[in-house]
């Protein structure tokens, strides 16, 4: 009868086993070595389930860097959210402040410029449109101000030379990246996406500062 090794649990088979349960023991025991195998990377995990706990290692480590990161809480990882980028659906975020949730792109387009409110409540959704407002004639606007056309389009505008919009709404364009004049305003016009929260995140932490 086969026996387990006392660190990691591996099955060590005895003589008198038959070849396929050797051969099944084997194969578990080269995926445990692989769950625990060092790994190393060149910037902290952004996708795949991790356990908590789990360290990846710097390929280049250096004098008054850190070893590399671990993981203090088992989820999902994924890169971290950036303004004004282009994201297609299924595309995984987590939010640049963490909150212990990962959002999933059910929507495609671009973020927007400012970070989301994020849900933390399971399943809801957000659009990526913060700090929205409708557009409204001859207002000053500034670099970075976000409108919305009075009837919606699904996409967003973003102020790129400040000044004075016109007395009448402009012809708003549908096309990501094209521009709109308005009087002495400038706007580019991008499509919202929309975030599912999907669960809980990884949050993978620095560790071992090299002196």
């Amino acid at each position: 009868m086969s026996s387990v090794s006392s660190n990691i649990g591996l099955i060590l088979p005895e003589i008198e086993d038959q070849i396929h349960q050797t051969i099944m023991d084997l194969y578990n025991n080269f995926s445990k070595l692989d769950e625990i195998a060092d790994i190393y990377m060149d910037e902290a995990p952004a996708s795949g389930f991790w356990k908590i706990s789990r360290r990846v290692y710097k390929k280049n480590p250096s004098i008054g860097d850190y070893v590399g990161w671990v993981n203090l809480r088992e989820g999902m990882a994924a890169p971290v959210w950036n303004s004004l980028t282009s994201y297609s659906v299924g595309d995984l975020i987590i939010p640049p402040n963490d909150n212990g949730h990962y959002y999933e792109c059910v929507q495609s387009g671009y973020s927007g410029v400012n970070v989301p409110s994020f849900p933390t409540i399971s399943g809801e959704t957000v659009r990526d449109i913060y700090g929205y407002s409708y557009w409204t004639p001859s207002k000053n606007y500034n670099e970075g101000d976000i409108v919305l056309p009075s009837i919606e389009n699904n996409r967003f505008y973003v102020c790129t030379v400040a000044g004075l919009s016109g007395i009448s709404e402009p012809t708003w364009t549908i096309v990501d990246g094209e521009s709109v004049n308005d009087n002495q305003v400038v706007w580019v016009g991008y499509r919202i996406v929309t975030w599912k929260e999907k669960g809980v995140a990884a949050h993978f932490r620095p560790f071992g500062k090299i002196e």
